[in-house]
């Protein structure tokens, strides 16, 4: 390699090659873009995945609304809207929020399990 070769992007966690992998075989089978979209960011570094408060949160979405965040969900604000929610990472004080606001929460494994269609899903990136 030169010195103005660029170092690729390899992840190491095998937990996290085997989620990428299974997010983008889905997204080939039930053709869901939604999943491709999710696998695309989890693969790519971790500052372009999206970091999203409850506040934010409680702002944009819908009552009774899926959302999906492939990032972190942090504990600042409230949320007084009961949603189903699945994310790559929750602080600890948002999930205890969410729990205590009646929200749904849900591994993204299992989500795409329950849903392979990517069908209702909302996006937050």
């Amino acid at each position: 390699m030169g010195v103005n070769a660029r170092k690729r992007n390899l992840k190491t966690n095998p937990e996290l090659k085997r989620l990428v992998a299974e997010l983008y075989g889905v997204s080939a089978r039930g053709n869901a873009p939604v999943w491709r979209a999710v696998a695309v960011r989890l693969e790519g570094p971790v500052a372009n995945r999206p970091v999203i408060n409850l506040d934010r949160l409680n702002r944009l979405v819908k009552d009774g609304e899926s959302v999906i965040v492939p990032g972190k969900v942090l504990g600042n604000g409230n949320i007084t809207k009961k949603i189903t929610i699945s994310a790559y990472s929750l602080s600890s004080s948002a999930r205890t929020k969410l729990e205590k606001a009646g929200c749904k929460i849900y591994d993204i494994e299992d989500l795409v399990k329950s849903n392979p269609g990517g069908s209702g899903l909302r996006l937050m990136a």
